[in-house]
């Protein structure tokens, strides 16, 4: 495995992961790959700084009705339609900024800093509250994975 063996590459593999797959995934291949925590948790961090404007651009713009910002309209409300099914959804969603928050930790498919994007956009959060209460959730969902990975590592040497 030579590709992964330098700082650069690890750390170029993470970021492709985390924009592709999600934190969850990004954060998992650092713990495996062995990369120092002070390089992939900022790194982390960052990204999901980064598609905070992103996602509130794209939902701000979708009003003006451009054919591109018309689909991701249409695809945003299927994802709300198909959140709001979902009962843990629901309750999350009870819960407030705290619910924010976990929404955006949470790592659980259908969770992230996408969906609590979109939900925030919808609560009418400002843009400084609603980044606040992301990345906040992002701090700690990054520490939920760590945690996981630990547990079951502990777990498999065991055996």
């Amino acid at each position: 495995m030579e590709l992964i063996t330098g700082t650069g590459n690890l750390i170029l593999l993470f970021t492709l992961i985390h924009f592709t797959l999600g934190r969850s995934f990004s954060v998992l291949f650092a713990i495996l790959n062995q990369m120092s925590v002070f390089i992939y948790f900022p790194l982390a961090l960052v990204y999901d700084y980064v598609q905070i404007p992103v996602y509130g651009i794209l939902l701000e713009q979708s009003s003006k009705k451009f054919f591109v910002i018309r689909w991701l309209s249409h695809r945003t409300d299927k994802v709300i339609s198909s959140l709001n099914e979902r009962p843990l959804m629901k309750r999350v969603m009870s819960l407030g900024n705290v619910g924010l928050i976990l929404l955006s930790a949470l790592p659980i498919r259908g969770f992230g800093i996408l969906s609590a994007s979109i939900v925030s956009f919808f609560l009418k959060k400002g843009r400084v509250e609603g980044t606040i209460l992301l990345m906040t959730g992002s701090f700690i969902g990054i520490f939920i994975i760590m945690g996981i990975a630990k547990g079951v590592f502990e777990i498999v040497a065991l055996f």
